[in-house]
């Protein structure tokens, strides 16, 4: 397999075909209230647009990829190094599996085994972090799957629904330690 395949997914560059599916994912609100901190408030087209024209080979400290399946093709989500640390060597992740028939099968998990394998053997990464809300169980999960540990818990970070919840900090080291 090539740097960028799992087992059940490919990490590619974005397209512009990507951006209607992806305004529809960032406009579900089951989608999106387990995987963003901020104001859970509709995404124009055009703002979608402008996010994904900003993704591109040039972009410095940030690395967005789409998730298509290996077998067929489909697009189902993104991930990628929401901030990288360069002098600490440290990049926080972020992924996103949009279509909803693809949860819960494995997908998401490959896709972060192959985005760290990329952050550590491409970019020379010593640590990728995610940050995952604790009613996240299914994130929780695949992290875990993904030899992520269980680093902290930051009480009552996320104002959700009506109530405080916490953030669980994960983490997980390169392989490769010099």
């Amino acid at each position: 397999t090539g740097m960028y395949e799992g087992k059940l997914v490919r990490l590619r560059a974005l397209e512009s075909g990507d951006v209607a599916p992806s305004h529809d994912f960032v406009n579900d609100y089951e989608t999106m209230r387990g995987v963003t901190s901020g104001m859970l408030y509709p995404s124009s087209f055009e703002d979608e647009t402008r996010w994904a024209n900003g993704q591109s080979s040039y972009t410095h400290g940030e690395y967005q990829f789409g998730v298509e399946t290996l077998r067929d093709g489909v697009f189902i989500g993104r991930c990628g190094f929401i901030r990288v640390d360069w002098k600490n060597r440290l990049a926080e992740l972020g992924i996103l599996i949009g279509d909803k028939n693809y949860r819960g099968h494995g997908f998401g998990s490959d896709a972060v085994n192959v985005l760290c394998r990329f952050g550590f053997e491409e970019l020379n990464l010593h640590k990728v972090k995610a940050s995952v809300f604790d009613f996240n169980e299914g994130a929780l999960r695949a992290y875990e799957k993904c030899g992520f540990v269980r680093e902290g818990r930051l009480k009552s970070e996320l104002f959700r629904e009506g109530a405080y919840h916490d953030v669980i900090e994960m983490g997980l080291l390169s392989p490769y330690q010099t």
